[in-house]
């Protein structure tokens, strides 16, 4: 089989301890994929946002297109936020042009998520080629109907973490992003804090939970065994 991943540093491997957090070599999916035989493009670049990369495939694409999978690590959308709303206005203009920040945190990343998806679905639709979408730093938002691009979809971080809820929409080291976007757009951050505390809970849960387990050994990434394990996964898919 043929794959094209995209994503932020969980599309790369896993990450030593803190404090070095340098990456691991032979420890990612891409590496697991090639070792049992399977061509891999490798995209993916840590940091990225799901809109940046969603772009980096669109233009890679266009040079070639042979793939049976995109494989789409799927992070946090207030990246998107920061990379394109703060730091690109006229890039904004042209993916996020109703974009609004508000206290109402869960109806902005709808709007952010449904663009994504939007041109995702373009993407297949240009290339005809299926996602196979793994919930990373952020669970895919399967809510908005807007999931025709997806064969499949593997909720990755509750299968490692054995949540008994999905993953929330921001988890490791989001705080510290969550607080740039409020000082940016003037939003008072105890209001945030306030109507949005189930979302702050579920994702401190998350980082908690990071930290005791085993699978993550730098207490925000994957360990190597999973990656293999998720290779696993994917060829049982394909």
């Amino acid at each position: 089989m043929k794959y094209f991943i995209i994503g932020d540093s969980w599309g790369c491997g896993s990450y030593n301890r803190k404090p070095l957090m340098k990456l691991r070599l032979y420890t990612g999916l891409e590496y697991n994929l090639v070792q049992r035989g399977h061509s891999v493009t490798n995209i993916s670049v840590g940091g990225a946002g799901n809109f940046g990369q969603l772009r980096h495939a669109y233009w890679s694409l266009k040079e070639n297109a042979d793939y049976d999978f995109i494989v789409w690590f799927h992070t946090e959308s207030l990246r998107d936020i920061i990379e394109i709303c703060m730091q690109n206005p006229e890039e904004q203009k042209i993916q996020f042009p109703a974009f609004e920040m508000h206290t109402d945190f869960n109806q902005v990343l709808d709007y952010v998520d449904a663009q994504n998806y939007k041109y995702a679905q373009q993407l297949y639709k240009t290339y005809g080629i299926p996602f196979i979408v793994i919930d990373g730093q952020a669970p895919f938002n399967i809510e908005l109907g807007l999931d025709n691009f997806v064969k499949h979809h593997i909720k990755w971080l509750k299968q490692l973490l054995e949540l008994n809820t999905d993953s929330p929409r921001y988890s490791f080291g989001s705080w510290q992003k969550i607080r740039s976007i409020l000082s940016y757009y003037n939003i008072n951050e105890k209001k945030f804090i306030i109507e949005n505390l189930k979302e702050l809970d579920a994702s401190e849960l998350v980082i908690k939970l990071g930290q005791i387990s085993n699978l993550f050994p730098d207490n925000g990434h994957p360990s190597s065994d999973c990656f293999s394990l998720l290779a696993d996964q994917i060829e049982l898919l394909g």
